[in-house]
């Protein structure tokens, strides 16, 4: 992508100018869910502004229109005639790609494997660079949380109860569309959320060659 300012050329993936003026500035990343079902979200953040955008032909043909459709069915990787292999994953593996820094400032990165049959839901604790985290990703929206499990000082472990809640040691339940707590303990708390990507397993490996990949 590119800023209309100075035409400077920015990764999407770093968030990092690649070329032109402003060549090696960082832009800051939002943490947030990259897919989401309309019902689901409005029965959160029911005061929500809709951004509305011109539609060519009908709006439901607009939406449904794929022009990547091909792309994601070949085992191309990169544009402009640019490779890269990872072996340690095929290619065109979907991952979540997560990245945190520790109290020392320093970066880890880490690939969750989006796992093509099996169950709705992949709900995971982890630990990346000391840093405890949750990760929850449901297949059938492919909408991804990632948070700190951390609340008060305190490292909690997490077990999925029912569409997108969650449940710690202490039985209070957790929203995983807010982050907040809805019931128990520590009602009204809110978990960090932490930005992560939904991404090929080649790109995200191509930027983050430091990368490790989640096993359960």
């Amino acid at each position: 992508m590119y800023d209309h300012q100075t035409r400077s050329l920015w990764s999407h993936i770093t968030g990092e100018a690649i070329q032109g003026p402003l060549k090696g500035k960082q832009l800051k990343p939002l943490a947030s869910m990259p897919q989401i079902e309309w019902k689901t979200w409005m029965e959160n953040y029911p005061n929500t502004k809709v951004l509305s955008v011109p539609f060519r032909g009908s709006m439901r043909e607009s939406i449904s229109l794929d022009s990547y459709e091909r792309y994601h069915r070949s085992q191309d990787t990169g544009v402009s005639g640019m490779k890269y292999t990872d072996d340690r994953l095929p290619n065109k593996f979907l991952v979540i790609g997560v990245q945190v820094e520790n109290k020392n400032g320093e970066k880890h990165y880490r690939a969750y494997p989006l796992t093509q049959k099996g169950a709705h839901e992949q709900f995971y604790n982890d630990t990346l660079g000391g840093v405890p985290l949750l990760i929850r990703h449901d297949k059938g929206s492919f909408a991804t949380a990632v948070f700190k499990r951390i609340v008060d000082g305190r490292t909690l472990t997490f077990t999925r109860k029912g569409d997108y809640f969650a449940q710690d040691e202490s039985e209070t339940q957790w929203n995983l569309i807010t982050g907040e707590a809805t019931t128990g303990k520590y009602k009204g708390k809110r978990l960090e959320r932490v930005p992560a990507v939904n991404i090929y397993w080649f790109a995200w490996a191509r930027y983050y060659p430091q990368t490790t990949i989640y096993s359960p």
